[in-house]
């Protein structure tokens, strides 16, 4: 029998916001691309599959929002924390409450 939520493979908490990596890497591809093209180059969906799916594209997914926003927030951080303090505003899930 399955269980009726999924959990994260990174985090293992229970995906509460069914948007895959690639769907958001998508939308987080252009807002960084509004910023720094280039730097909009390297962002990149990460496929985990699992036994959710995502509410845009339908793809099984592994993968919370929250962990991968985190990664892509860390590296926009590392590279340029003007579009980082940016980015956390538009793709928080959660990130803020983490980081404070």
């Amino acid at each position: 029998m399955k269980a009726p939520f999924n959990r994260c493979a990174e985090c293992e908490e229970v995906i509460t916001n069914p948007l895959c990596p690639e769907c958001l890497a998508m939308q987080m591809t252009v807002m960084i691309g509004e910023y720094d093209e280039e730097l909009a180059g390297y962002v990149q969906g990460s496929l985990i599959d699992g036994d959710t799916i995502c509410i845009s594209c339908g793809q099984r997914m592994g993968l919370c929002a929250h962990c991968f926003s985190k990664d892509v927030y860390q590296f926009l951080n590392d590279k340029k924390s003007s579009i980082a303090k940016e980015f956390l505003c538009r793709f928080d899930f959660e990130l803020r409450k983490e980081l404070v």
